[in-house]
């Protein structure tokens, strides 16, 4: 009778545990993980959301990759064919 008591004792004890855990842990550790995710996104993606927030409602600003050409030449685009419609009658 003492064991089944015992054991008893012991499941109880152990279910609160984890209601505890689920309730109160859990909750802190997804929340903690989710915002080392989010910290992890932000500074894959530039600095934030700071470029957002200066910008002014309507601005629109583009940004060139160094390696783009800034003069407009169409010396490495190829050559020019004129186009003629043929009719098949």
């Amino acid at each position: 009778m003492e064991a089944i008591l015992r054991f008893i004792f012991v499941v109880v004890i152990i279910y609160y545990g984890f209601r505890l855990v689920f309730r109160y842990v859990a909750p802190w550790l997804l929340g903690r993980f989710m915002k080392k995710q989010q910290d992890k996104f932000s500074q894959m993606n530039g600095s934030g959301n700071t470029g957002y927030d200066q910008a002014k409602e309507g601005e629109v600003h583009v940004k060139k990759n160094k390696s783009q050409k800034t003069d407009n030449s169409d010396d490495d685009f190829g050559e020019y064919v004129d186009f003629e419609d043929v009719d098949d009658k």
